[in-house]
């Protein structure tokens, strides 16, 4: 639908981006991956066409030496690949994106140390060769807190590259909390729906905020280790109003929220619909644009 593909543009100027409440995807390109990592059906360009505008990609090397998308062991799609459906968006959208992007991050299993080596020569190559980064690349952090959508339409820029090491071309180590707890995200819906609103609380940024709402199959928490990251959101999908319903009900929590991001994005419209409903509570869509971009949510 043509307007997810559009709908900063119904987003005033003065608006901050930090502040613009948008969807985003955890894990955003292990579509091809089995059950037991994937937790995005839709490729990124149709995230993307779903309202999306973060997207969280990790990266490692394979045993050949490729570089591949990675959720811990496993491996996905080619890191090209997703480098060709960002270029994809960018080509075809004036909306800006942001990408978290790194190396898929040292974990520990049970007893078990897992370590992954990424290539950041090869990543800094796919983004000068997909992305043209010269012209639409974000970099000028300096009053990230300050910076509206209006100067963002006014420089051109498209996207963001966000690694905390800035260790790939024109990535930047910009501010992004993306907060995640072993037990919290392993806590039963009902509980978790609660608990993870905690962050708005102890979390604060000087730049984006990603607050994730998608449940972490672990061992030794109350979920453990017995359900797939699909079965999770079916559990969890029943509770996303309610977050964002008491999200809104917070005026600084709705002042806060930024980022939403989630598993299984693209199963239908409703997560988007309700994580773009804050940006009328927060009084930042356009005035004569309000009643449409209501209705396109279904929140007329």
């Amino acid at each position: 639908m043509s307007f997810y593909k559009n709908w900063m543009s119904y987003i005033r100027d003065d608006a901050k981006i930090t502040r613009i409440a948008m969807p985003g995807s955890h894990n955003s390109a292990t579509m091809a991956m089995n059950k037991f990592a994937c937790c995005q059906k839709g490729t990124l360009y149709e995230q993307y066409c779903y309202g999306l505008r973060m997207f969280d990609i990790r990266l490692k090397a394979n045993k050949k030496g490729e570089l591949v998308v990675a959720h811990g062991v496993m491996n996905g799609i080619s890191a090209e690949r997703a480098f060709l459906d960002l270029k994809r968006i960018i080509d075809e959208t004036d909306e800006f994106i942001i990408i978290g992007l790194r190396t898929y991050m040292n974990q520990k299993i049970g007893p078990v140390k897992l370590s992954y080596d990424g290539n950041s020569a090869e990543t800094s190559r796919l983004i000068r060769t997909c992305l043209n980064p010269e012209k639409y690349a974000l970099t000028d952090i300096s009053d990230i807190a300050n910076l509206t959508l209006g100067d963002i339409r006014k420089s051109g820029k498209k996207y963001i590259i966000i690694n905390e090491n800035a260790e790939y071309d024109y990535s930047v180590n910009c501010p992004m909390p993306y907060p995640w707890e072993s037990d919290v995200y392993g806590y039963k819906p009902e509980k978790f729906a609660k608990t993870i609103l905690k962050y708005f609380d102890e979390v604060e940024s000087e730049g984006f905020f990603a607050f994730q709402t998608q449940q972490t199959p672990n061992p030794g928490t109350e979920n453990g280790w017995t359900k797939w990251p699909d079965d999770l959101d079916e559990m969890i999908r029943p509770f996303i109003p309610q977050i964002v319903s008491d999200i809104a009900a917070n005026p600084r929590w709705l002042e806060k929220v930024n980022i939403i991001v989630g598993d299984f994005m693209t199963k239908d419209y409703m997560k988007t619909n309700e994580i773009l409903s804050l940006n009328l509570l927060k009084g930042i869509v356009k005035d004569e644009l309000k009643e449409e971009f209501a209705k396109a949510i279904g929140k007329s």
